[in-house]
């Protein structure tokens, strides 16, 4: 004996039964965020990628110092020595850098901001 089951009940059975399921799997990509978590976590976003081009500058510099004291006369030691001078200052302002940015990442991480890969 075959029973037969009208389509719309099983259709309405499938609703009933994962329905919910699939509105659930919905509400985990649309996350509500608040925007002045948005606006900070822009603003630190910024603030690292600035960082990290004044970065690029410095060892880009650094770079050229290391070439012109190659290519220096020896004769020339007043030359060479604000060039030695100059990459002592450079590799400072490299290495702040380079602290700043970690923090920025660090407080990146620390205030959850939601997308954003280092």
């Amino acid at each position: 004996m075959i029973i037969r089951i009208p389509i719309q009940l099983i259709l309405f059975l499938g609703l009933i039964m994962f329905g919910p399921l699939a509105w659930s799997q919905e509400w985990l990509g649309n996350v509500i965020t608040d925007p002045a978590i948005s606006k900070r976590c822009d603003d630190l976003a910024k603030k690292r990628e600035q960082k990290l081009g004044h970065k690029q500058k410095l060892m880009a510099l650094l770079k050229r110092n290391n070439h012109l004291q190659k290519i220096a006369p020896p004769n020339r030691r007043t030359v060479k020595l604000k060039l030695e001078i100059n990459e002592g200052q450079l590799n400072q302002e490299l290495d702040l850098t380079r602290l700043t940015i970690e923090q920025l990442e660090e407080g990146i991480i620390r205030k959850g901001c939601p997308g954003i890969a280092l």
